[in-house]
C-alpha cells in the first residue's frame, strides 16, 4: 500500500488507527444520528486491534447512559444494534436488550400505512416523516441481521432499494412517500450507506453489482464527486473508504476497484488520523449539493477506520 507515493508500514497504520479512533470519540454523540453507529463500531474494532480497553470504556461511557432512556420515536430507530451487541459481548454487564427490541419494533414490526411501501423512519416528524433516506440502509439491514431477523432485513432493505435505486444502478438520496418520487440525486456518501446496508445480504448481490458497476463508471482514481455522476460537483472523500471496506470482500471482480479506493483513502488521510468529509447533508435538489461544508465527523472517521483495518489486514 502507498500513501502519497511511499509505503505505509504496519507501525504507521497502527498509529493512524489509534489517532482516527481517538478523534472519532470527540464528536458529541446522541442516540443516534446518521453515521454515528458505524464510527463507534469501528472504534470497538480498533480497541481489539490496538489492545486498548480504554476505547471500549469510552464507547461504554457514551452509550450506557442512553440505554435506560425512554424510547424517542424521532431518533431511537437509529440505534446501532451492531455496536450494542458488540459492547455487550465485551462488557457483559451492560444490558442492551431494551434498545435492540425497540429498534426491531420500529424498523421491522411497525404498522405500514401501505403494505410493501418502505418504512418511514421518523413518521411523526413534520417534514422528515415523508422521506425514505438512503442513509437508513446502513442501520436497517445490518441491525436486523445482528438481531437475528435476516428475513426482515431482506424485506426492509428490498422495500427501500426498490424506490431508491434507479436504472443507472446508483441510489437516490431520498424518496418522498407522499408524492412517490425520488429526488434523483446520486449523493456519494449515500452510495456508501447503500453498500454498507446491502453487502451482507446475499439476496442483494445483483443490486450491489449494479451499484459497483455504476461507481466504477464514475470513478476518478479511487475517488468520487459529491454527486457521483456530476463531475462538476466537488470531490467527496467519504465514499472511497466505504468502497475500500466493502468491495474487496465481494470477490476478485471488485478487488482492483477496492484497492484504488483504499490507495486514495491512504493518500487523503491526514497525519493526525482525520479524513475531512462533507457535513451532514439533507435531501435536496441537485444545486443544494454543490457547496458542502467539510470537517471531521463520525461518518468520515468510521469508514476511515474500516479502510485502515483493510490495510492492516493486508500487512499480516
Amino acid at each position: 500500500m502507498t500513501r502519497t507515493g511511499r509505503l505505509v508500514d504496519r507501525a504507521e497504520l497502527r498509529e493512524l488507527i489509534g489517532l482516527a479512533a481517538d478523534r472519532a470519540l470527540t464528536h458529541p454523540y446522541k442516540l443516534w444520528g446518521y453515521g454515528e453507529g458505524p464510527a463507534l463500531r469501528a472504534v470497538l474494532r480498533a480497541a481489539g486491534t490496538l489492545h486498548r480497553p480504554d476505547l471500549v470504556d469510552a464507547v461504554a461511557d457514551l452509550v450506557t447512559p442512553t440505554l435506560a432512556a425512554p424510547a424517542d420515536e424521532e431518533i431511537d430507530h437509529l440505534v446501532p444494534v451492531e455496536v450494542l451487541l458488540e459492547l455487550h459481548r465485551l462488557r457483559p454487564a451492560i444490558d442492551v436488550t431494551g434498545p435492540v427490541r425497540r429498534f426491531v419494533r420500529a424498523v421491522a414490526d411497525a404498522d405500514r400505512p401501505v403494505p410493501g411501501r418502505p418504512q418511514v423512519h421518523r413518521p411523526h416528524h413534520r417534514t422528515l416523516g415523508r422521506l425514505i433516506w438512503v442513509d437508513c440502509l446502513h442501520t436497517d439491514g445490518p441491525g436486523l441481521v445482528a438481531a437475528g431477523r435476516h428475513a426482515d432485513a431482506v424485506r426492509v432493505t428490498t422495500e427501500a432499494a426498490r424506490v431508491l435505486q434507479d436504472d443507472t444502478g446508483l441510489f437516490s438520496h431520498g424518496y418522498r412517500v407522499d408524492t412517490g418520487t425520488a429526488n434523483g440525486v446520486h449523493w456519494a456518501r449515500g452510495q456508501g450507506w447503500a453498500l454498507y446496508g446491502l453487502v451482507g445480504l446475499r439476496e442483494h448481490a445483483d443490486r450491489v453489482a449494479r451499484l459497483l458497476d455504476a461507481l466504477a463508471r464514475n470513478e476518478s482514481d479511487g475517488r468520487w464527486h459529491t454527486v457521483v455522476d456530476d463531475p462538476a460537483s466537488p470531490a467527496e472523500a467519504s465514499l472511497s473508504p466505504m468502497v475500500a471496506a466493502t468491495a474487496g470482500r465481494l470477490g476478485p471482480a471488485w478487488r482492483a476497484l477496492a484497492d484504488r479506493a483504499l490507495a486514495a483513502t491512504l493518500a487523503d488521510v491526514r497525519a493526525d488520523g482525520t479524513l475531512p468529509v462533507s457535513a451532514a447533508t439533507p435531501v435536496g435538489d441537485a444545486p443544494s449539493y454543490a457547496r458542502p461544508a467539510t470537517g471531521v465527523y463520525p461518518w468520515g472517521q468510521g469508514p476511515l477506520l474500516d479502510a485502515l483495518h483493510i490495510a492492516w489486514e493486508a500487512t499480516t
